[in-house]
């Protein structure tokens, strides 16, 4: 819950190198799976400008969850105009009533890669 030690970062994380936290999901009224946007598609978290700023043109995405977090999250990407390559044993899906069947099937339809980790090095 925001404002709260359960929301604060773990205090042995170190990221002197992060240029940016990404805040979402701050209005208790709307869910935020997407890095790029709020659930309800119009509130942008600003990662979209933030790439741009710096000429990156593909997103590379992992996490949790596959059909949720991830899924939203690329196809955002995608819609934004960013290639966008999912990691996907990099990621777990929950799997609910078909969820991962379906992100795998509007990948496809969007033109976003799935690859595997060892297909990186």
């Amino acid at each position: 819950m925001q404002g709260t030690e359960g929301a604060a970062f773990h205090k042995g994380l170190s990221v002197p190198h992060a240029e940016l936290v990404l805040r979402k999901g701050y209005h208790r009224e709307i869910d935020s799976y997407s890095a790029f946007y709020e659930n309800d598609h119009r509130t942008p978290t600003g990662l979209a400008g933030y790439l741009r700023e710096r000429g990156l043109r593909t997103m590379f995405v992992a996490g949790l969850a596959f059909d949720f977090c991830v899924r939203y999250s690329a196809e955002d990407a995608k819609r934004e105009g960013f290639g966008v390559v999912v990691v996907e044993d990099a990621c777990r899906g929950i799997d609910l009533e078909g969820s991962v069947l379906s992100t795998r099937n509007s990948f496809a339809a969007l033109g976003i890669r799935c690859v595997q980790s060892a297909e990186l090095q």
